[in-house]
């Protein structure tokens, strides 16, 4: 029987084995029964680390309180970790700070200290943290990549709020956690089409990785879905909802089991719904705000999806649950100004006045002056209530604050729209010349071609043709095969000279003949009316349609024989057909013994009864032959009648 010597030395020997084959549970066992022989400090630290490595950081933290309380063994950076993954965000920062006063510069306390700041949305703090770590760690250390990727991933969530600069150079050959968070990085910086490669690089990288080291394909799977729901969000951005939606759809049919991916897939999936099956939207941000996903989602993630909830509920027209969730993000984040545009738009659809809308706008605008949303969103709610004059106010009274901004692009085109619609085209007229001045003389801005364009359309609007030449003269030299400023260097040419301006159209594109073209119908469209309310000429004969008659199936009795044709005199009363023969009724005769005068009962003259003497009878004159006239119906009861109307009624 092996000594307890020789059973310690064994134990630990499998234990080291078991370690570096990442057997853990099997490394806990182990722990336990050195723990048994009496080997308690060695073997209780290597059970702190099994514990954390099987993610079991509650036990850790409480195996370090009950049995290394009062030792000198310093279990720090373990507690510090264990405290980084179970959230325990102020222990952690409060054990940071003892823990800097004696490893200031340790690599594995400044990597631990900047998760911390990242984990709590302090981008700049953590990437000020990386700066100091990437100075440390030599370039083929394999630790090097990963802060890189780290240092990615904190600039992509730091662009979520400002421009960040891309000086950071890729590895030579990158791994995929470094292709994703690039991908991230220029996702939030628009480069989507870039952003697409390095996720479809990254997936490819993933994949073929894992493979190598013998991950199951469902463990794959699970790591696949955190770049494919990045792929389908870069296509959603793009525009393209329909392959958006199927990615989506595809990830939930994985069923990964990663709460951050199915809750950033229910939200993305609710805002490509819109206001369409919003009951089915309700219970996918019912997931998405669910306490496990809340647990792992960003800062400014759990905000996108608290305001689509919201969102929702203005929707559904749940007026007051919707302002107490805004309110609730104003709490948080009072300097947020989507969310007093979406409080008015609230407001708005609630009592259908403007008035009440652009007065709580206007109310922000006064507490933040530099909030060009809630300006411009003030200015469209006016301009909807047919309040231009109101609306260019609006605008005037922002650009007087921010006078750095008044050359913006879209600004100088709203101010002229503005303008022109108030009934002020000089004043537009100036705001173009102004602005054109300035970009010209800027080297660092340059006049955008739509604005000059704009300029040049408004001065041949308004009569003035020599300016409009030349300004259109210099749009087609910059650029000879533009079109539309061919077009109008043209227009202004017919205006000043007529010559160049036939020199000039020969080099305008060919107009591509219409095969089929009614130029009678286009001559009756009148732009901007429905078509109906167009009249049609008096002159073409419209033929009516005559109304089709629907056939339908005769009626037959149930016994109808076609053979047998029915009587023509069915209509007809009885006494009236041709077939009809009265009853025999009894003759009326004379009283027995009663004869004619003039002869015997045979006519014969041979008996003289009454005895008188025998007189010539007269021959009677032929009678005329008549028509024999048809015996008048007999009569019936009310009783027959009521009979006879019944029968008629089968005309059978």
């Amino acid at each position: 029987m092996a000594t307890k010597e020789q059973q310690i030395e064994t134990l630990y020997k499998e234990l080291a084995q078991s370690s570096a084959d990442y057997d853990d549970e099997k490394s806990l066992k182990l722990c336990d029964d050195l723990i048994k022989l009496g080997q308690d400090t060695l073997a209780l630290q290597c059970k702190v680390i099994t514990l954390i490595r099987l993610d079991r950081y509650h036990d850790a933290l409480q195996l370090i309180a009950r049995k290394f309380r009062d030792s000198s063994i310093d279990f720090s950076f373990e507690k510090l970790y264990c405290y980084y993954r179970t959230s325990q965000w102020q222990q952690a920062f409060d054990l940071l700070a003892t823990v800097k006063q004696t490893h200031a510069n340790d690599q594995a306390v400044l990597f631990l200290e900047a998760q911390l700041y990242y984990s709590q949305d302090k981008y700049q703090e953590a990437l000020d943290v990386y700066g100091k770590l990437i100075q440390q760690v030599d370039p083929q250390d394999p630790i090097y990549e990963e802060v890189k990727a780290n240092i990615l991933a904190a600039k992509s969530g730091l662009a979520q709020t400002q421009p960040v600069s891309m000086d950071e150079p890729m590895v030579n050959q990158p791994s995929y956690e470094l292709s994703y968070n690039m991908a991230s990085l220029l996702l939030a910086q628009g480069d989507y089409e870039q952003a697409i490669d390095f996720l479809i690089a990254a997936r490819e990288q993933c994949t073929e990785r894992l493979r190598e080291q013998g991950v199951s394909q469902g463990e794959i799977d699970e790591e696949l879905a955190i770049m494919t729901t990045q792929l389908a969000y870069a296509y959603q951005i793009q525009g393209q909802v329909d392959r958006a939606k199927e990615t989506y759809q595809d990830i939930v049919a994985s069923k990964v089991h990663n709460v951050a991916v199915n809750a950033v897939v229910a939200n993305n999936l609710v805002s490509l719904q819109g206001t369409k099956d919003l009951f089915d939207s309700a219970k996918k941000l019912k997931t998405a705000s669910a306490k496990d996903a809340d647990a792992k989602l960003q800062k400014y993630q759990k905000r996108i999806v608290r305001m689509n909830d919201a969102l929702l509920q203005m929707h559904m027209n749940k007026h007051a649950n919707c302002k107490d969730m805004v309110q609730s993000l104003l709490d948080q984040y009072p300097d947020m100004d989507d969310l007093y545009v979406l409080m008015a738009a609230v407001t708005h659809q609630q009592t259908q006045k403007y008035d009440t809308a652009i007065a709580e706008l206007k109310a922000h605008g006064e507490r933040h002056p530099t909030s060009l949303a809630v300006v411009f969103a003030t200015i469209q709610l006016e301009l909807l209530a047919a309040q231009a004059h109101q609306a260019l106010q609006t605008l005037e009274a922002y650009l007087e604050g921010q006078p750095d901004k008044q050359y913006r692009a879209g600004i100088v085109a709203l101010r002229v729209w503005l303008y022109e619609h108030t009934g002020q085209a000089d004043r537009a007229m100036q705001v173009l010349e102004t602005a054109s001045n300035h970009w010209q003389s800027s080297s660092d801005e340059h006049p955008p071609t739509s604005i000059l364009k704009q300029t040049a359309q408004f001065k041949l609007k308004t009569g003035r043709f020599a300016e409009a030449t030349r300004d259109f003269e210099k749009l087609v030299k910059a650029d000879p095969t533009d079109a539309q400023a061919l077009a109008g260097l043209i227009a202004a040419y017919a205006e000043t000279q007529p010559d160049k301006a036939k020199q000039y159209s020969d080099a305008l594109p060919p107009i591509v003949p219409a095969t089929a073209l009614d130029v009678d119908a286009l001559e009756t469209v009148v732009p901007g009316v429905k078509k109906g309310y167009v009249k049609k000429s008096s002159d073409k004969q419209v033929a009516k349609q005559v109304a089709k008659k629907k056939k339908r199936a005769p009626l037959l009795p149930k016994e109808y024989d076609a053979s047998n044709q029915p009587d023509p005199e069915r209509w007809l009363p009885k006494q009236e057909r041709s077939d009809y023969k009265p009853k025999k009724g009894s003759k009326k005769s004379g009283s027995q013994g009663v004869a004619l005068e003039g002869g015997g009962i045979g006519l014969t003259g041979s008996a003289r009864i009454a005895g008188a003497a025998p007189q010539d009878i007269p021959a009677e004159p032929p009678m005329e032959v008549q028509e024999e006239k048809k015996p008048a119906p007999a009569k019936s009861n009310q009783k027959n009648k009521k009979a006879a109307k019944k029968k008629g009624k089968n005309k059978w």
